[in-house]
C-alpha cells in the first residue's frame, strides 16, 4: 500500500483574511519550529511571535497598526496556529485556552 501527499498541500499555503486584505500563512515546519523555540525564550509577546513569524514582520506591523480589538487578535493568533499545525480552528481554539 502507498500513501501519498499530493502536490496541491506540497505547494499552496493557507491565507487570512483581514478586513480587506488577504495574508499567507507560512506553515512549514521551519515555521512552527521558529514559533515555538522563540515563544520558549520569551517572556511574553506571543502575538508578536506568532504573527511575525508566520505572516512577515511587515504583515505584523500592518495588522498591529490597525489596532484591532484583542479578542480579534486572539482569533488571528487561532487562525494562523490552525493553519500551521492543519487543525479544525475549534480544536486550535481549544489548545490556546489550555495554555492560557
Amino acid at each position: 500500500m502507498m500513501y501519498a501527499i499530493d502536490n496541491e498541500k506540497l505547494a499552496k499555503r493557507p491565507e487570512i483574511r483581514i478586513g480587506d486584505r488577504v495574508y499567507e500563512i507560512d506553515n512549514r515546519l521551519s515555521a512552527f519550529e521558529r514559533i515555538n523555540e522563540r515563544i520558549k525564550a520569551a517572556d511574553g509577546a506571543e502575538f508578536e511571535i506568532i504573527i511575525g513569524e508566520a505572516l512577515g514582520g511587515e504583515s505584523f506591523e500592518e495588522i498591529r497598526g490597525m489596532d484591532l480589538p484583542y479578542g480579534v487578535m486572539q482569533d488571528v493568533v487561532v487562525i494562523i496556529l490552525a493553519a500551521i499545525q492543519d487543525l479544525p480552528i475549534e480544536e486550535a481554539r481549544a489548545r490556546f485556552r489550555q495554555k492560557g
